[in-house]
């Protein structure tokens, strides 16, 4: 940091008029060195008379905060914290700031004292990035403090995911900030997986959505990043008011600030070969694909028994399934539309075929017997009308990551298709009545040729296969 100093600083008289051996050592140290008076201009050389002003008062809040001067009246710890993170905001004050929290914690004769420095420093490296000028002083200021410091490596931690994740940035709510005054910086969550398992961890202030969920995915076996990305956490709002996946960059403290929202964890891409080598990946898998709506037609009886046999084998269930475990295993749409009858007798025989089959090889059959239907891979919204396609009745809109197709159920044929390269606007649109049902309406195509198409929808959230 003395280089940077000898850079970036101000020159002090002193240090311009001294000379000789022992003075011309000292002085450039000092330059980065606690002192306990305030400073009276920026340390590094400000042009902007406002900015040096404010550096002026950052000093003044951090000496504040760190105890080497009294607070003024009305302003505790917290106030101090959010006035110096607040400060950080403008992004020419953050070299500065950075420059002042190393200058007193280097050197600092009062251990409790330099603590709440290294405390602040800490604080500071998870929520904004330094310039790429100082970052590879910063760097090595860290780790040589590392050696004996360990809330220097924990801000090493921190700086080495602000680079990489771009830093949290949005201020922390003071229930958090509390929280961290009094050296609790770990909180426990549960992630909501298919099938109503629960999977706990601990997040701390800076963690992401992408670590919990290579975290998650790691419980499961899943090692290949690729088949990682096709995995998403979404937070649910409520009774599901608000429904969204989280980008992996996104600071998990940073949404999960309301005592009405949870975390949920699915499947959204299927590119990847599946493995069924770990018992979590097996059945929370199967728990997603049997929510989803089936595309299969009604005179397909052989399968529809398979997989009713495979879904009662699943719940290890070894005896005669009753006419409500049927109707449960049927895909709702084809209920009252196929011979029961029939699919019973079909259903005893696959039973008798599939004895000795355990809950784990019945649910991995299950997935496989499914991949091969139409509109796998995708998540499935029921559609009750569409502006340019005549459906005899509710359609099936799929959306994955290549495209949005509109499929017919009872003929499954393929009724349209819109890459999502040529997408330029997704627009929910009100009901049009009171107790009608929600529009969505798609703007795609070129500038040349625009195209717009809209579906009505009894519901907004959907189901992913």
């Amino acid at each position: 940091m003395q280089e940077f100093a000898l850079r970036y600083f101000r020159k002090p008289q002193a240090l311009l008029h001294q000379t000789g051996g022992g003075a011309e050592q000292k002085a450039p140290a000092s330059l980065v060195q606690y002192t306990k008076a305030p400073i009276q201009e920026s340390l590094i050389n400000l042009s902007d008379e406002g900015m040096n002003r404010q550096a002026v008062e950052s000093f003044q809040a951090l000496m504040q905060f760190m105890g080497d001067q009294s607070k003024p009246r009305g302003k505790g710890e917290m106030e101090l914290l959010y006035e110096l993170l607040k400060l950080c905001q403008e992004e020419n004050l953050r070299d500065e700031i950075y420059c002042q929290v190393i200058k007193q914690v280097t050197g600092h004769p009062r251990p409790e004292h330099c603590a709440r420095g290294w405390s602040f420093l800490s604080l500071l490296t998870g929520f904004f990035p330094p310039s790429t000028t100082l970052m590879p002083y910063l760097t090595k200021f860290l780790q040589d403090s590392g050696l004996s410091q360990e809330l220097a490596r924990t801000s090493q931690e921190h700086l080495q995911r602000t680079v990489k994740y771009g830093g949290r940035r949005q201020l922390p709510f003071p229930g958090e900030m509390q929280a961290f005054l009094k050296g609790h910086t770990v909180r426990l969550v549960l992630i909501h997986l298919p099938g109503g398992v629960d999977y706990k961890t601990n997040i701390q202030t800076f963690t992401v959505a992408g670590e919990v969920l290579e975290e998650l995915c790691g419980q499961m076996s899943i090692m290949d990043p690729q088949e990682v990305q096709e995995f998403a956490l979404f937070l649910i709002k409520g009774e599901g008011e608000l429904v969204r996946p989280l980008r992996p960059d996104e600071y998990l403290n940073s949404v999960m600030v309301d005592k009405d929202v949870s975390l949920h964890s699915r499947r959204l891409g299927w590119e990847t070969q599946l493995h069924f080598d770990n018992p979590t990946y097996i059945s929370t898998h199967y728990s997603q694909v049997r929510r989803v709506p089936l595309l299969v037609s009604a005179q397909a009886e052989d399968l529809l028994a398979r997989l009713a046999a495979l879904q009662h084998l699943s719940r290890a269930f070894q005896d005669t399934p009753s006419e409500q475990d049927l109707l449960a295993y049927l895909p709702k749409t084809l209920q009252w539309q196929v011979r029961r009858a029939t699919i019973r007798m079909l259903m005893g025989q696959e039973l008798r075929r599939l004895k000795g089959c355990t809950s784990q090889e019945a649910q991995t059959s299950f997935i496989e017997a499914v991949r091969q239907l139409p509109l796998f891979g995708y998540t499935v919204y029921v559609v009750l009308r569409v502006s340019e396609v005549a459906l005899p009745g509710p359609g099936f809109l799929g959306l994955n990551r290549q495209h949005i197709i509109l499929m017919d159920p009872s003929s499954q044929k393929l009724c349209c298709s819109v890459a999502l390269r040529e997408l330029q606007r997704i627009h929910l649109l009100s009901p049009l009545e009171e107790q009608g049902s929600p529009g969505l309406e798609l703007n795609y195509g070129s500038a040349d040729s625009p195209r717009t198409i809209w579906f009505e929808l009894p519901q907004v959230s959907g189901q992913s296969l």
